[in-house]
């Protein structure tokens, strides 16, 4: 009787420890698996910087592209304005040496006029003064005028701009998505 109680707990005692073999492999095998993810995920990571760090470089490329049009487009509006003004000024300059000179004649037509006037010589003053009577030749300044018009100069400017950007991103653009395309090639 004692041998026929003893196979079987020595029976149940190999089937257990075969169970345990078979638990012990599953947890052996999830503990591979999970350190495969571990691998798999530490992997992603990577490809998620390096994926960052090209786009971030592409994006910082692109925005100092921007930045230089803009800046451009800035210092030739700000050039746009300061010829206007150099312009005006040599206007108002070449205008002031024309009055200034018509001045100075009609100051010596005056003077001649007074002198005329305070002679005593009868025939003198009827000789000389029909040419003191007409006017010297001088311009009608009436219609002259400094306006200088900056109207409308800062929308253009900033059309222009938009039209430059738009054309300059779709170019950077399109750029990208061939550097992109090359690389997964």
């Amino acid at each position: 009787h004692k041998t026929h109680e003893f196979l079987p707990l020595k029976e149940q005692y190999e089937r257990k420890k075969a169970e345990l073999g078979k638990t012990e492999a599953e947890i052996q095998e999830m503990i591979q698996k999970r350190r495969l993810k571990i691998q798999e995920i530490k992997h992603s990571v990577d490809l998620s910087k390096e994926a960052a760090d090209r786009e971030k470089a592409e994006g910082v490329q692109v925005f100092t592209a921007l930045k230089e049009s803009v800046e451009r487009s800035l210092n030739e509006l700000i050039e746009t304005f300061e010829e206007k003004q150099r312009t005006t000024e040599k206007q108002a300059e070449d205008f002031i040496k024309e009055l200034e000179q018509e001045i100075s004649e009609l100051k010596k037509r005056s003077s001649e006029v007074e002198k005329l006037s305070h002679s005593e010589d009868h025939l003198h003053l009827l000789q000389n003064f029909p040419s003191l009577k007409a006017a010297p030749p001088t311009k009608d300044w009436t219609e002259v005028s400094i306006r200088p018009s900056y109207e409308g100069t800062v929308v253009k400017a900033v059309a222009q701009l938009e039209e430059t950007l738009s054309k300059q991103m779709k170019k950077l653009l399109a750029e990208v998505e061939l550097k992109r395309v090359q690389q997964y090639a």
